[in-house]
């Protein structure tokens, strides 16, 4: 089963990005994905950070849908960064795959976690307020 730490929003924080040219260290690269991963947990209630062809995201998006959510999704496949995305998902979540799934601004892991809550119910408790 995937897991997920909790990732408090000071922890998602990093300096604001300035304007780097190709000198760009790898720090500087991680904190402007951070600050974009940063931006669409806080301004989506749900998140799913996914690749185009899995299976498995394909599933927890096909659930979220089925109950009624609407929640942005960060086809990571699809963006030049989404490799470092994924990294840097990786080292906020304890996890790198995907899908790694935020609801109100908490990660609460990937598919077969997603499955876990629906199956006990906490899912619909913790997705009612955010049905269309």
């Amino acid at each position: 089963m995937d897991s997920c730490v909790d990732v408090p929003s000071s922890e998602l924080t990093a300096q604001a990005k300035g304007d780097h040219g190709e000198g760009e260290t790898k720090e500087q690269v991680q904190s402007d994905e951070l600050n974009y991963i940063q931006d669409m947990v806080t301004r989506n209630k749900v998140v799913v950070f996914s690749k185009s062809h899995c299976p498995h995201c394909s599933d927890s998006k096909t659930l979220l849908t089925g109950m009624g959510v609407q929640y942005k999704t960060v086809e990571l496949d699809e963006l030049n960064n989404g490799g470092q995305l994924q990294n840097v998902l990786g080292s906020i979540t304890d996890a790198r795959t995907v899908p790694r799934i935020f609801i109100d601004g908490q990660c609460v892991g990937g598919n077969s976690d997603l499955k876990s809550l629906d199956k006990s119910g906490r899912l619909e408790d913790m997705l009612k307020r955010f049905k269309e």
